[in-house]
């Protein structure tokens, strides 16, 4: 096939707008559309290879695979090969746990499932996930797997190709747009609501092989329209000045895009005719107009288009490193230092592993080594999976910061029963705030977070004769009026955790959250607001029950244990209890204000976790359960416990029950 430089322009730009989107999503708010562009490439130069090779005769299933195999494998093999080596030495058994999981998954392109069934790709969890970006090319490749074998077909029976691109384009994109706002993920990461990007590039191919003269006569009808109109004054333009005007209104569409896509939109949906129309624009307008040749077919857009595909790979592993080990989005330098090379990295993969398996001699016997290659990357990842992330990697001294933390933690908190951790789920069972009998009663009211309070205050109800009603919702927060972008409910939620508390009228209710939260992303003054409110109306409706506001816990980079196992001395076998952690203080500080304001009372876990230095208490024992907190914030059972037994004095006087354990 003849090359096309704007082409190798457009995946220039789908490229470097993916990978500003991922390490800067600040500069540039619709960089993700670049996967988009790559669908409409991908459909466009497939079908013009599948359609020109049926017309010759030439076409073979086993050279059509074959030829993906040398394209796409010599990469993706020594990214998931580094990848997997880095973690060996990197990642805490869970994480290499995952790490295996995603990587078996993509030996046999599957993982855009895997992904759809644990997390959104905008989800904040997924930063972590090195293996997030291969979604996309197993879109591709289950398309690579379908589309020859449909196309055959339908030349064999010598049916309209035309009509099944069309139709299948159709169906595709209305699943899409029925299904965007309900179901996004399965729309984001299922094939059948993505194929009709690529198809679009398909008819693209379609059209321009056989509907050849009927284009090319449209084009000079338009060519003398624009000439004496828009192009009048510009005759090096008029030309082509049909290709002129596609090319233009390709890239203002897909440079309005990455640019000016709005922030929290549901994605694809109708947003995203914006990227796969602005590239079957360029695509039709081709290499010879002028912005084409001045912004797509430079010589830097050029070499990056080259190194495009190991760019995409190497980027996100690279950047992903550095998210796990922060917990949160890493530094602005380490950033800057992951693109950087991964771009060396693109060109050292391209040049000297990319090339020399995709051309030259001994073709079938680089096939075989590159399937042979995956097979064994993907057999590895399976055991890792299963074999719990192959903990024996570290000596038994270094064990207690590696075993996992979390393995009861749904459990201990009552998961899905008076902590809902699925989104349909909508009531607490009754026994979470009904009456079990005459006495004492203490409310916990708020999140995931609020929700890890439980095992501390269970414990301190068994020896203090109090009732215990919880009350909890996943990344719904215990205010009134709230949105979260995980439950789209949690304003209803708290409602009618309103009506339980009415019902079961407590002695005290405490309301305990993460505050700072990515699924409800309060200000500190937003906080403020929302937080007098609430505090107003429980007031009003419950105004015999006592209130209690609990702040911030510690957030860590990663987990306790994780900070703990960077910090680990391997010469003398220790580790501070105390590490350093990130402490909310602005968050405290609103929340501490609004009690002190509202004459209600304040409790802060950061004084009881923290000292002024801002390291907080990692672990309260040596084994792996005894760490704070199984994440970057949810306490454990044995931070829960520790929290409430140093507030227990304080709760116990304010439900005028005599102490019976030592603050």
């Amino acid at each position: 096939m003849k090359f096309r430089p704007e082409i190798d322009g457009l995946r220039a730009f789908a490229v470097i707008s993916a990978v500003i989107f991922h390490a800067f999503p600040g500069a540039l708010s619709g960089g993700y559309i670049g996967v988009d562009v790559f669908f409409v490439i991908s459909g466009y130069l497939i079908t013009s290879i599948l359609i020109s090779e049926l017309q010759t005769g030439r076409f073979s299933f086993a050279e059509f695979f074959g030829r993906r195999v040398r394209r796409i494998f010599p990469s993706l093999v020594i990214v998931l090969a580094v990848t997997n080596i880095a973690g060996w030495f990197l990642m805490l058994p869970v994480e290499y746990q995952q790490l295996g999981k995603h990587t078996a998954a993509s030996a046999v392109f599957v993982q855009n499932f895997v992904f759809w069934s644990e997390s959104g790709y905008f989800d904040p969890s997924g930063e972590g996930k090195l293996l997030l970006h291969l979604w996309s090319l197993a879109v591709e490749e289950q398309y690579y797997l379908l589309w020859p074998l449909a196309l055959w077909f339908v030349w064999q029976k010598n049916a309209s190709i035309l009509k099944l691109m069309i139709g299948v384009a159709v169906f595709s994109f209305i699943l899409n747009i029925a299904f965007v706002g309900g179901e996004t993920e399965a729309v984001f990461f299922w094939p059948i609501a993505r194929f009709w990007e690529l198809l679009i590039g398909a008819i693209m191919a379609w059209m321009s092989i056989f509907r050849k003269e009927f284009l090319e006569f449209s084009r000079q009808k338009i060519d003398r329209f624009l000439a004496a109109t828009l192009f009048r004054y510009s005759p090096s333009l008029a030309d082509t000045g049909t290709y002129n005007v596609l090319s233009f209104a390709g890239i203002a569409l897909l440079f309005g895009g990455v640019l000016f896509l709005p922030e929290g939109i549901v994605y694809p949906g109708a947003w995203a005719l914006i990227p796969v129309i602005g590239s079957a624009f360029v695509i039709a307008g081709g290499a010879e107009p002028l912005l084409s040749r001045v912004v797509l077919s430079n010589k830097v857009a050029l070499w990056f288009g080259a190194v495009s595909y190991p760019l995409y790979l190497w980027h996100w592993p690279l950047l992903s490193y550095g998210n796990l080990a922060n917990a949160e989005r890493a530094s602005v330098a380490f950033r800057v230092s992951a693109v950087l090379l991964s771009i060396f990295l693109a060109w050292f993969t391209y040049r000297f592993v990319e090339n020399p398996f995709r051309f030259g001699a001994y073709k079938k016997q680089k096939i075989q080594a590159l399937c042979l290659g995956l097979v064994l990357l993907g057999g590895f990842g399976w055991v890792n999976y299963k074999f719990d992330g192959l903990e024996f990697r570290f000596p038994a001294n270094v064990r207690q910061f590696t075993d996992n933390v979390d393995f009861k933690w749904s459990s201990y908190v009552q998961g899905n029963t008076c902590y809902l951790e699925e989104p349909e789920l909508l009531l607490h069972d009754p026994s979470c705030y009904q009456e079990r009998g005459e006495g004492v009663k203490v409310a916990v009211w708020g999140d995931s977070h609020g929700a890890a309070l439980y095992p501390g205050l269970k414990a301190l109800s068994d020896k203090g004769d109090f009732e215990l009603i919880q009350l909890t919702h996943a990344a719904c927060p215990s205010l009134f009026g709230v949105t979260s972008g995980y439950r789209k409910d949690c304003p209803e939620n708290a409602e009618q955790v309103l009506r339980e508390l009415s019902q079961a009228k407590p002695d005290l209710i405490i309301l305990h959250s993460s505050w700072k939260h990515d699924d409800y992303p309060l200000t500190p003054e937003e906080l403020r607001e929302s937080l007098e409110n609430t505090v107003n109306r429980l007031k009003d409706t419950l105004p015999e029950s006592k209130l209690v506001l609990v702040g911030p816990v510690p957030r860590w980079q990663g987990s306790p244990q994780r900070e703990s196992f960077i910090n680990f001395d391997r010469l003398s076998g220790t580790v501070s209890d105390m590490q350093p952690a990130t402490i909310l203080r602005e968050y405290e500080a609103t929340i501490k204000s609004v009690a002190l304001e509202q004459s209600v009372s304040f409790i802060s876990a950061i004084d009881i976790f923290c000292d002024d230095q801002g390291e907080c208490l990692a672990r309260v024992g040596n084994k792996p359960t005894d760490f704070t907190a199984i994440d970057y914030g949810h306490i454990s059972k044995a931070g829960s416990e520790y929290l409430v037994e140093h507030i227990a004095s304080r709760l116990l006087a304010y439900l005028g029950v005599q102490p019976t354990v030592t603050p």
